[in-house]
């Protein structure tokens, strides 16, 4: 039989199997979609919370009218007391609770820096965050405007009292990230992973399904080519239109990406078969990907420092394609990077493409006999 042939009787194989079409290209649309969904906004805005004013003073209200016209913050409510506000939390009308104590224009009058209270869900890190970020930012402005200006009833000059106060000014020019939005920041890496644990999928239930007659080494190199050739298709669909349709920026240009793809995606259909080879039925493969996805993406160093993550637990990372090809995405496409800069993280997917093939050679050769 050609391996035309071959390819064509492949081909026919995995895109009439509804498992392997769902998992490979239902999979990539659906969460092409379905993920980036919470970050459309870029970042949580206008969180509401409520109050408790224990000072009742005009510099009190003017530190929430403050609180309130923050971007982060929505102001919704004012309680009597603590405990009335934190009912309004736990009956999630609110996000959380801003407490001003009753010394709170006394001690700034002192020239003492007051305490201000905060309850909220720290579990939510995005709204909590956001949320800190706005009564911090309110904070600062009210102590700079009371603080200027009890400089310039004491005589000093307006513009020498705001210079005092702020000696100089940081103009913040995001170099990647232009909308410091979470969009650009998680989805590119999750992306990466979801072709990977797609692809998982869809190359070990088409490897399940297939009989002894059916995994020769030709049979072997056509099944690798159809889902090449389909995974550099989606990959495309990823890279192209999807990060046009969220404005995700791209610093790279397609030739590098596709130097980058091929090795990627290579040693994801390899990793697969053997994968398929060592579990014992299609069911065990789709949980090893599922319960896997967690650990991985965390383990990645985007979302949480290398240097705080276990090196054990760093190197099992390694042994994946997704270790090395997240972060050399990331380098190439969304920071702008040479394709010199990461010529470690191709050959290490180089490396486990030969990795994958001789252990794949070892049980080819052990089932034959």
């Amino acid at each position: 039989m050609s391996f035309l042939k071959l390819i064509k009787d492949e081909a026919k194989a995995i895109f009439t199997n509804p498992t392997i079409v769902m998992a490979m290209i239902g999979g990539v649309l659906f969460y092409a979609f379905l993920y980036p969904l919470p970050y459309q906004q870029q970042s949580p805005e206008e969180q509401k919370i409520t109050v408790v004013d224990m000072d009742k003073s005009a510099l009190s209200r003017k530190f929430i009218q403050m609180v309130n016209v923050s971007q982060q913050v929505n102001v919704v409510a004012q309680a009597e007391s603590v405990k009335e506000a934190k009912q309004l939390f736990l009956n999630n009308t609110v996000s959380g609770f801003l407490v001003i104590p009753d010394n709170f224009t006394k001690k700034l009058q002192l020239g003492h820096a007051p305490t201000v209270a905060y309850a909220g869900d720290a579990s939510y890190f995005l709204i909590y965050g956001t949320i800190i970020e706005g009564l911090m930012k309110a904070g600062g402005a009210v102590a700079a405007e009371y603080k200027v200006a009890h400089m310039t009833i004491d005589g000093t000059p307006i513009n020498s009292a705001i210079n005092t106060f702020q000696p100089f000014k940081s103009n913040y020019v995001p170099v990647f990230n232009h909308n410091m939005g979470y969009v650009q920041y998680v989805v590119p890496a999750v992306f990466v992973l979801i072709l990977q644990q797609t692809l998982l999928m869809a190359v070990g239930v088409r490897q399940k399904a297939t009989s002894v007659n059916e995994n020769t080494i030709a049979h072997l190199s056509a099944r690798f080519t159809i889902f090449l050739c389909s995974e550099l298709v989606l990959a495309c669909f990823y890279f192209g239109y999807i990060f046009d349709f969220y404005n995700i920026g791209r610093f790279s240009s397609p030739l590098d990406l596709l130097i980058l793809l091929i090795p990627f995606i290579s040693s994801v259909i390899l990793f697969g078969m053997l994968l398929a080879w060592l579990l014992p039925t299609p069911e065990s493969i789709l949980l090893v990907v599922l319960f896997s996805s967690m650990p991985i993406i965390f383990s990645a160093g985007f979302i949480w420092p290398t240097e705080l993550i276990p090196s054990l637990l760093t190197d099992v990372m390694h042994l994946l394609p997704s270790g090395f090809a997240i972060n050399g995405f990331l380098t190439l496409n969304q920071q702008g990077a040479e394709l010199q800069s990461i010529q470690s993280n191709i050959s290490g997917l180089y490396g486990l493409c030969v990795i994958y093939s001789f252990c794949i050679l070892l049980v080819y050769k052990k089932r034959q006999s």
